[in-house]
C-alpha cells in the first residue's frame, strides 16, 4: 500500500478531519466506545483563542505543471504495472511466472472452508498466498499435480482458527504465463478501449490531462493547509479541554482501526506509515495529532465567529441528505442515527472557514 506520510497542518484540508467529523456513532457512544464528548459549542472559544492575522495571507506555491520528464516516468510506470502476459508451454514453473492452477487445502486430510479454489491467478513470488506455497509450486510442470505444504502466519486474521497450522494443498498447474512490459505504440493504445485514444499521441495528452488535474488538486490542497498553518502561527490557541481532545482520539482511533483492518496492517504499523513516528508508539502519535486537531478546530471556530461563518439548519440538512445517497443509505434520517451530527456541523464549518481563509490568500506562484 501506498500511503503518503501526512502533515500535523494538513489535518484540516484532508481525510483525518472528515473522519474525525463522521466516525463517532451514537451506537459507539451508548456502547461506551467514547469518553465524555466536548463540542464547540460547549467552548467558550475566546477563552482559548487570540487571533492573529488569518485574512489575506500570503503564501508561495509552485503553479500546477507536468514536465515532460514527469510524463514519460508517469507512463512506464503504467506500462510496467499493465503488463501483457505470454504463454509458456516449454518449461516448468520459475519465480516470477504467473501461472494458472486448481488448489485444494487440507488439514490433517480434512478439506477446510475456503482453502480451494479453480482457475485462480498467482504470481510466483508475489508472496499473495502462505509461506510455502508459492515455493512449492516451482519446478511444475503445465497439468501436473502436487501436494504443497504450507504453514498460515500466527497471527491470521482472515481466519483465526488456522493461525499458525500447516495445510497439504492439492495443487494442479493449468497454465504458465511470462509477464512483460507492454511496447506503447498504437496498437497497443487502440486495444486499451478509451475513448477517444487510438494513437500514443492521444495517450501521451490523455496522461498528461490526468496528471494535470491531480497537480491542480494537489496545488488548492497545499493552498488549504499553508493557509491554516499560517494562520495558526500567527495565533494563539491555548490547549483544547481533555473532553474535546478525547472525542477527537477516539474517532481517529475507531477509524485508523478500520483502515488498518482493511489493508491487512496492525494498528500501530498503519499509523507510522500514514502520520510517522515509530509503530509501537502509535498510542502516542494519536494523541498528538488529537491534541493538534482540536486546537485547529478552535482556532476555525474563533475565524468563523469572527467572520460571522457559520452552518445554518437548512445547509446542515442538505449535506447531510448528500452523504446519506454518497454512503448508501436509505434515508438522510437513517444518516442522521448512524453519525455524530454536532462534529459532522463542526466538520461543516471548518470546510467553510478554510474555503474562506484560500479564498482570500495572496498566492505567489513559482
Amino acid at each position: 500500500m501506498d500511503v503518503k506520510r501526512k502533515l500535523l497542518g494538513s489535518i484540516l484540508a484532508a481525510a483525518a478531519l472528515t473522519l474525525a467529523a463522521c466516525g463517532n456513532t451514537k451506537e459507539s457512544e451508548e456502547a461506551g466506545e467514547a469518553k465524555e464528548a466536548v463540542y464547540l459549542k460547549d467552548i467558550a472559544v475566546e477563552d482559548y483563542v487570540t487571533l492573529g492575522q488569518f485574512e489575506g495571507l500570503e503564501i508561495d506555491l509552485e503553479e500546477p505543471e507536468v514536465t515532460e520528464e514527469y510524463l514519460e516516468s508517469y507512463i512506464q510506470f503504467m506500462l510496467a504495472n499493465n503488463p501483457v502476459y505470454t504463454l509458456v508451454t516449454d518449461r516448468a514453473v520459475e519465480m516470477g511466472d504467473v501461472v494458472n492452477i486448481d488448489y485444494e487445502g487440507k488439514l490433517d486430510g480434512v478439506a477446510f472452508e475456503r482453502g480451494a479454489a479453480q482457475g485462480a491467478d498467482l504470481e510466483i513470488g508475489s508472496g499473495s498466498f502462505i509461506e510455502g506455497f508459492e515455493d512449492g509450486c516451482i519446478g511444475m510442470e503445465i497439468g501436473e499435480t502436487r501436494d504443497v505444504e504450507a504453514h498460515f502466519p500466527d497471527p491470521y486474521s482472515s481466519n483465526p482458527d488456522l493461525a499458525g497450522k500447516t495445510a497439504v494443498f492439492t495443487v494442479t498447474v493449468n497454465s504458465i504465463s511470462v509477464p512483460q512490459t507492454p511496447v506503447l505504440s498504437d496498437e497497443y493504445v487502440a486495444g486499451l478501449g478509451i475513448e477517444d485514444c487510438e494513437s500514443v499521441e492521444d495517450y501521451r495528452e490523455f496522461i498528461h490531462d490526468i496528471l494535470m488535474e491531480q497537480q491542480k488538486t494537489s496545488f488548492e490542497n497545499d493552498k488549504m493547509n499553508l493557509v491554516v498553518e499560517r494562520a495558526a502561527e500567527n495565533s494563539q490557541v491555548k490547549d483544547a479541554p481533555a473532553g474535546m481532545v478525547e472525542r477527537m482520539r477516539s474517532t481517529l482511533l475507531a477509524n485508523i482501526t478500520s483502515y488498518a483492518n482493511m489493508y491487512g496492517m496492525e494498528i500501530g504499523e498503519f499509523v507510522a506509515a500514514e502520520y510517522g513516528g515509530e509503530a509501537e508508539d502509535y498510542e502516542k502519535t494519536l494523541q498528538t495529532l488529537s491534541e493538534t486537531m482540536a486546537k485547529r478546530y478552535l482556532l476555525m471556530q474563533a475565524i468563523a465567529l469572527e467572520k460571522e461563518l457559520e452552518v445554518s439548519d437548512g445547509e446542515l440538512d442538505e449535506e447531510l441528505a448528500a452523504e446519506a445517497v454518497s454512503y448508501g443509505y436509505e434515508s438522510a434520517e437513517e444518516y442522521r442515527e448512524a453519525i455524530d451530527v454536532e462534529a459532522f456541523r463542526e466538520y461543516l464549518m471548518t470546510q467553510k472557514v478554510i474555503g474562506f481563509l484560500a479564498g482570500s490568500a495572496v498566492v505567489k506562484t513559482q
